[in-house]
């Protein structure tokens, strides 16, 4: 399992290095967040994977759109908010059922409100995996380069997840996850400091 996961992700880094960071970097967050929460080996293992392959469906989303530096056009922005139900439909494909993992790919831009997408989701019908990996996701994009924007600092991001608790982001989850950035994040971004 692991060498065909790897090879999964060696697809991503293939079409879209950034993606593949981003992710592997969103999955060291998770296993650290599965530490503070306590989580049990199977839970935590579910958790990682889920996170680690949570955009995995982006390597069906053209290149020049991943790569854009400008805004995305209506078109665009609709078959981008396609990769969750692609990358849940290739994990499917390829045997991987467990919906505690595949709900990180599913739901991860699912919003607390019922704005997100690709289903709209409310509250507690977002799987706690995947309201975790929201967090996670969201966080590394803010302080990470994207090709439309620069990162903006620790501090930055963390107001702004902040903002949004109880609409986008489980307000649970999101202040472990603050309390925790400032003693486990900072490697994994060597220029920022939370």
């Amino acid at each position: 399992m692991n060498q065909r996961i790897a090879s999964w992700l060696y697809k991503l880094w293939l079409h879209d290095s950034t993606t593949y960071h981003h992710s592997i970097r969103v999955s060291n967050m998770a296993r650290r967040m599965a530490a503070e929460l306590n989580l049990n080996q199977e839970q935590s293992q579910k958790l990682v994977l889920g996170c680690s392959l949570h955009d995995i469906g982006k390597i069906f989303v053209p290149k020049s759109i991943l790569r854009k530096s400008s805004a995305l056009s209506q078109n665009e922005w609709e078959l981008i908010k396609q990769h969750p139900i692609w990358g849940n439909e290739f994990l499917q494909k390829e045997g991987i059922t467990n919906q505690d993992v595949t709900s990180s790919v599913l739901y991860h831009h699912e919003r607390l409100d019922g704005t997100g997408y690709p289903f709209g989701l409310i509250g507690s019908d977002i799987p706690f995996y995947a309201r975790i990996c929201s967090i996670l996701d969201a966080f590394d994009c803010m302080v990470s380069d994207r090709p439309y924007r620069k990162s903006i600092s620790f501090a930055d991001a963390k107001t702004e997840l902040w903002k949004s608790r109880n609409t986008q982001f489980d307000p649970y989850y999101l202040t472990v996850f603050l309390q925790m950035c400032e003693s486990h994040f900072i490697e994994l971004y060597h220029t920022h400091e939370c």
